[in-house]
């Protein structure tokens, strides 16, 4: 028979655990699924203006730590950020996060590079 929630048009079922053939199954059946551009839109409207926690930011960190960009997804960054000029107190800021860190010894040959790469090029003071 049925309960008042099943009467009532609710979908309420006993909790149950999806076995790992199953989650096998469910993977498969969804790979190479693409969605619509007109999908991709509302899934971009509805993540809009959301704010994320420390702890859902902080996992999002680990979990993109040491993957390896392909040279497009570089090249795409690099031209976003061309031509972009840092303000006068965003510039105090870097210099200020900088001010006392600690750098390693110079190899000769970094020195070298170094030298080499200020060939020729005014020193202003």
């Amino acid at each position: 028979m049925f309960t008042d929630a099943e009467k009532k048009g609710y979908n309420i079922k006993p909790k149950y655990t999806i076995s790992e053939e199953g989650r096998k199954n469910m993977s498969l059946a969804h790979m190479g699924h693409k969605h619509s551009e007109e999908h991709k839109k509302k899934i971009g409207l509805a993540g809009k203006g959301k704010t994320l926690s420390e702890e859902h930011k902080k996992k999002l960190i680990l979990a993109n730590t040491g993957k390896k960009l392909s040279e497009e997804s570089k090249k795409k960054m690099s031209l976003a950020h061309m031509g972009h000029k840092h303000s006068e107190e965003s510039k105090k800021k870097i210099g200020l996060a900088q001010k006392g860190r600690i750098r390693g010894p110079i190899s000769e040959e970094h020195r070298k590079n170094l030298s080499l790469a200020k060939k020729g090029k005014k020193i202003v003071l």
